[in-house]
């Protein structure tokens, strides 16, 4: 009796699985990865972002040298009412170009989502600012802006203007000029982005609306367009974002000119501290008000997008 019921046990005891061999923790495995992407973040962002704010409470040149000053950059700052009107023309820039970038990007994905005779020879035209360099486009309209440039001679020849229009020339008009370029510019990316995300929408929600009678319009508007609605949010931070850092298009078309019409906050940057001989040390106190502005703007985009879709 003994053997016989012993012999079960020792037989579940064969039958048991050995454990997975034990696999040595390896910590620098990570490390391998990610240390090339940290060692250049380090390098290129960190260091140069700590060396900008040491350099604010110095009187520091671009050539070198320089001693604390505490606060005295930023205090004439506050008084800088060349900077004020570079950061209002900024901030002008911004809301014009923001929403038409949105609402363009938008209208143009949508389009291009379509399913319409021609919408295979629109996405290469549509997508080409994308390979241009934007210091190649911004001289491109440089001749297509002026006086005697393209636009005004089709205007001309069309007799829609009797002479030509100064869409570089006239303070009131060359900032709108430069956030056109901007826009041609922008509207590429943030299409293909809006692209992507239509891309995975809900055919089976279209498809119920359609059943229910809703025309291609109302089932845009009220089926389509909030399904991406996170998509058009993130869209108008990055473009919010872009336009505060503006520098290429008022830099190389107008120079910040006429007069200082089109000098935003970063051309005015550039020509306080990043020429030679110039103060880095006030550049780098402008530099961090603009840093303080990009993160309310984020902030408060943030924050309006959390409320949508709360």
């Amino acid at each position: 009796m003994t053997a016989l019921a012993t012999e079960p046990r020792v037989r579940t005891q064969a039958r048991r699985p050995e454990p997975p061999p034990r696999r040595r923790h390896r910590w620098f495995v990570p490390l391998l990865f990610v240390g090339p992407a940290l060692v250049l973040q380090l390098t290129f962002l960190f260091l140069p972002l700590a060396n900008t704010f040491v350099l604010a409470f110095t009187n520091a040149s671009t050539i070198g040298g320089g001693t604390f000053t505490g606060l005295a950059n930023f205090t004439e700052l506050m008084s800088d009412t060349t900077f004020w009107h570079a950061v209002g023309r900024t901030f002008v820039y911004m809301l014009v170009a923001v929403p038409a970038l949105v609402i363009i990007s938008t209208c143009l994905a949508v389009l291009v989502n379509t399913r319409l005779r021609g919408t295979a020879l629109v996405r290469p035209l549509l997508f080409s600012p994308m390979v241009l360099p934007l210091a190649v486009i911004a001289v491109v309209f440089q001749y297509l802006l002026d006086s005697d440039g393209l636009v005004n001679q089709i205007l001309a020849g069309l007799q829609l203007v009797s002479e030509p229009v100064p869409f570089l020339s006239d303070p009131d008009l060359a900032l709108f000029s430069l956030t056109a370029v901007t826009v041609w510019k922008g509207c590429a990316l943030y299409t293909l982005i809006t692209l992507a995300a239509l891309q995975n929408v809900s055919a089976e929600l279209d498809e119920a609306a359609q059943l229910d009678g809703a025309g291609w319009l109302r089932r845009t508007v009220g089926v389509t367009l909030p399904q991406i609605r996170g998509t058009t949010v993130m869209i108008a931070i990055l473009a919010a974002i872009a336009t505060l850092r503006v520098f290429t298009e008022p830099y190389i078309i107008t120079g910040g000119g006429p007069g200082d019409s089109t000098q935003t906050i970063v051309v005015y940057l550039f020509q306080k501290g990043i020429s030679p001989g110039t103060d880095a040390g006030y550049a780098s106190a402008i530099s961090l008000v603009l840093f303080v502005f990009v993160l309310t703007v984020s902030s408060i985009s943030w924050l309006i997008s959390r409320k949508a879709r709360a």
